[in-house]
């Protein structure tokens, strides 16, 4: 695999290329843009920038969504130019926050479907999908309302887009992931992957794993993308995932 083709190849079909369900997408010179239609979810998606430009466009976007009010995420890769993005954003009030490693596994290496051990159940209305998202709140601590709604949303408006699993004990869910297509995309990426602390270690985030995996496989999509935790990365190494880049967001409450 080689990382900086398969980098650029991910910059064009799915920052650059490609636009959420439901978002306004902008491209303003060299940074582009989603628009979310509610006060939080908006995000850069990608941007390529000298150090000239690097001041006067954090500005632009800050001026942007200040005026709709607006909160955003500004997502940096380690491969992304600027390299020292990082303080520019900080020196213009973003916060930074936890560093993911952003891999990649070549799907034609998986030669046949993988077992899936646990009983998934796919969940396709609002209420299941907010179960889903009750194990990330409760995982990592943070409110998931908005993330719901948005997912229930991408389901509504492209079904086949998206897809949402939860596992559940005794009806209550206690592990959930998602993985997500884009439209004449190579790539699909994977997310969640979240187990409640006293239900780990019954290989339920490989099951979901592999469901995603399998799922993948199935479509006939070349490259499955992760941005994984220091816990998860090294369970995904071992289905092959290789790591290409660091990727940081850096978030701005225009209302704070």
């Amino acid at each position: 695999m080689d990382k900086k083709e398969i980098m650029a190849l991910y910059n064009q079909f799915e920052r650059i290329g490609q636009a959420a369900s439901g978002y306004e997408k902008h491209v303003n010179g060299p940074v582009v843009r989603c628009v979310s239609p509610d006060p939080q979810g908006s995000y850069i998606t990608y941007f390529h920038l000298d150090e000239k430009q690097v001041s006067s466009a954090i500005k632009n976007e800050i001026e942007f969504f200040s005026a709709r009010k607006q909160s955003f995420e500004w997502k940096t890769y380690s491969t992304d130019s600027p390299a020292n993005i990082g303080k520019h954003l900080i020196e213009q009030g973003f916060t930074r926050e936890e560093s993911e490693s952003f891999m990649v596994l070549e799907l034609d290496s998986i030669q046949s479907a993988l077992p899936v051990n646990a009983d998934i159940a796919e969940v396709y209305d609002l209420d299941g999908i907010r179960e889903a998202m009750s194990v990330q709140e409760k995982v990592w601590g943070t409110d998931h309302t908005s993330h719901a709604v948005l997912l229930h949303q991408m389901k509504q408006a492209s079904p086949k887009d998206v897809a949402v699993y939860v596992i559940y004990d005794n009806h209550l869910p206690v592990s959930s992931a998602w993985i997500l297509y884009s439209t004449d995309s190579p790539f699909a990426g994977i997310w969640g992957g979240s187990t409640l602390s006293e239900y780990r270690s019954k290989g339920y985030y490989t099951a979901l794993l592999h469901q995603r995996i399998n799922d993948a496989r199935q479509r006939g999509i070349q490259y499955l993308t992760i941005d994984a935790s220091a816990m998860s990365r090294p369970i995904v190494e071992k289905h092959g995932f290789k790591f290409i880049a660091e990727t940081t967001p850096y978030f701005l409450d225009v209302n704070g």
